[in-house]
C-alpha cells in the first residue's frame, strides 16, 4: 500500500447523521445537525466539498484535527474526531469517538451489508502487479456492457482507500471495483474482511516489498490470505498456468482461471503483462453477462492509465517515443517493461530507478534487472543507489548511473538521444521518475527552437 491518501467519495446519500452515530457508536460534541442526507466522505479537510462528512484521520504524516476549519469552510456537513478541538469551527457539528480510522472501517463494514442486501456485487482486484490497470479495465467493460459501478479512484488501496471506496458506492449501483494492496504481512486479511467480494481478482503472485513479506513464498501466503475473507458463493479468479508462479493451497473457495486470448486484447495497452491485465478483465466481464460484442468495442477504446506502459509520440516519426511506466516498479514489472522494449526498434534507451523495499533482496535485484537492461537496450541511465551500488554489467550497452533530477537529466538525455530511440522510463514511486517523463515530454513536444 503506497503512499498517502487523500480523496473524498462522490455519494453517500443514503446516510444520515443519525446512522452514523448509531453505526461508530459516537456521541455528539454539541447538537446533531439538522436531518439532511449526506454528500460523501472525505479524508482531506483541504479538498472537501459541500455536504460531505469529514474524518479527520490522525495519521503519519498529518493530524486531520488540524484541518476542521478548512473542513468547516468547505461546507462539510459535520466532523467525525477523537477529541474537541479548543478552539471548534463555528458551524460545524462534531461526532466524537474512540478512534477515527476505526470509525471508518465500522463504516465500510455497515456499507458493505447494505451494498450486499441492494444486489451490488463487489468485486476485488488484488496481486503484486498490474492491480489498477485491471481494475480501471474490468470498470471499462462493465460500463460499456450498460452496468452502473464505482471503482477505487486512482491506486487508493490501503486502509484508507478501501473504505472510503466502499463508502463511495452511490444507490442504485450495480457493482464496486475494490484495488486492494499490501506491503505488510496481514494487510491482505484485514482489508478483505471489510471488502468480502463476491468476485476477487488476483492478478499474479511476484516479487513485492520482500522487505516486508521476506520471499516469493510469504508474498503468496500475503495474497492468498484473501481466499479466506470472501462472501458466500464467491469466485475468485486466478491466471493460468504458467502465468501464476505458486498455486494457492488447498481451500474452500471457488477458482476459476484466465489467461491471454489471441485476438482478444487492448491494442492501447501493449505488452504481454497487459494482455494477462485485459484476460483478467475480460473474465470478470462475462462472468457478469456482458456481450462479446460489448467487451471486444470496450478494449478497442481502452486506454492505459498514466504512468503504466503509456506509450507517448510513437505516431511522430520525428520525435523520440517515450515510454511512460513510472508509477512504480518491482523486479517482475521491470522485467515486463523491458520486455516491451524489447519489442521496439532500435536504438533503445531505459532510464530505471531504483526498486524500494526489497530488503535483503535488493542488492541481487538490482544487479539482475541492470544486467537485463544492458541486454534489452543500446544505452542505459540508471538512478539511485541501489543501482548504483552495482557493477556495471559486462554487455556493448553504454551505462551511466545518475543521481540528477529533472530537469537536468533530461537535458542530458535528449541532448544524447537519436530522434528514432524508444525511450522507457521506470522505477518505484519513491524514485518521482513521473517527473521526468513530464519534462521529457514537454521538451519532446516543444523542442528549443520549434
Amino acid at each position: 500500500m503506497h503512499g498517502r491518501v487523500a480523496l473524498s467519495t462522490p455519494s453517500a446519500a443514503h446516510w444520515t447523521a443519525a446512522d452514523l452515530a448509531g453505526v461508530v457508536a459516537g456521541h455528539w460534541l454539541g447538537p446533531m445537525p439538522v436531518a439532511r442526507p449526506l454528500a460523501g466522505f472525505g479524508i482531506d479537510g483541504r479538498r472537501l466539498r459541500p455536504g460531505e462528512v469529514f474524518v479527520a484521520i490522525d495519521g503519519a504524516r498529518y493530524d486531520g484535527h488540524d484541518f476542521l476549519a478548512q473542513a468547516a469552510g468547505a461546507g462539510a456537513a459535520l466532523a467525525i474526531v477523537e477529541r474537541a478541538p479548543p478552539d471548534p469551527p463555528p458551524g460545524l457539528a462534531l461526532l466524537a469517538v474512540d478512534s477515527t480510522l476505526g470509525a471508518l472501517h465500522r463504516l465500510a463494514m455497515a456499507q458493505r451489508t447494505r451494498l450486499r442486501a441492494a444486489g451490488c456485487r463487489v468485486i476485488s482486484v488484488s496481486g503484486s502487479n498490474g492491480k489498477s490497470t485491471t481494475r480501471h479495465l474490468i470498470h471499462q467493460l462493465l460500463s460499456a456492457g450498460g452496468l452502473t459501478g464505482t471503482q477505487s479512484p486512482r491506486s487508493f488501496n490501503n486502509h484508507l482507500g478501501v473504505p472510503l471506496t466502499l463508502l463511495a458506492a452511490r444507490p442504485g449501483d450495480d457493482f464496486v471495483a475494490c484495488e486492494i494492496g499490501t506491503n505488510h504481512p496481514g494487510e491482505i486479511a484485514a482489508l478483505g474482511a471489510l471488502v468480502q467480494p463476491d468476485l476477487a481478482v488476483i492478478t499474479n503472485i511476484g516479487e513485492e516489498h520482500l522487505a516486508f513479506l521476506g520471499d516469493l513464498s510469504g508474498v503468496a501466503r500475503e495474497e492468498f490470505a484473501l481466499l479466506d475473507q470472501l462472501a458466500p458463493d464467491a469466485l475468485t479468479l486466478l491466471p493460468a498456468s504458467p502465468w501464476l508462479a505458486i498455486e494457492p493451497p488447498a481451500c474452500r473457495a471457488r477458482i476459476a482461471r484466465f489467461a491471454p486470448e489471441a485476438g482478444l486484447v487492448a491494442a492501447a495497452l501493449p505488452g504481454v503483462h497487459n494482455q494477462l491485465n485485459a484476460a483478467a478483465a475480460v473474465a470478470v466481464a462475462r462472468r457478469l453477462g456482458i456481450a462479446e460484442s460489448r467487451i471486444r468495442a470496450a478494449l478497442d477504446t481502452a486506454q492505459p492509465l498514466p504512468g503504466r506502459s503509456r506509450i507517448l509520440f510513437a505516431a511522430d516519426p520525428g520525435r523520440p517515443t517515450l515510454i511512460d511506466d513510472s508509477y512504480n516498479a518491482n523486479p517482475d514489472s521491470m522485467r515486463a517493461a523491458l520486455a516491451l522494449l524489447r519489442t521496439c526498434p532500435a536504438p533503445r534507451l531505459a532510464v530505471l530507478g531504483d526498486m524500494h523495499e526489497l530488503g535483503a533482496h535488493a542488492p541481487t535485484a538490482h544487479r539482475e534487472i541492470a544486467a537485463l537492461a544492458a541486454a534489452s537496450a543500446e544505452r542505459c541511465i540508471l538512478i539511485g543507489p541501489g543501482f548504483a551500488a552495482t557493477a556495471a554489467p559486462t554487455s556493448p550497452a553504454q551505462v551511466e548511473h545518475h543521481s540528477s533530477q529533472p530537469p537536468t537529466l533530461a537535458a542530458r538525455i535528449l541532448a544524447d538521444t537519436d530522434p528514432a530511440t524508444c525511450i522507457l522510463v521506470k522505477g518505484s514511486r519513491a524514485m518521482a521518475l513521473d517527473r521526468l517523463v513530464e519534462e521529457l515530454s514537454q521538451r519532446i513536444a516543444f523542442p528549443a527552437g520549434d
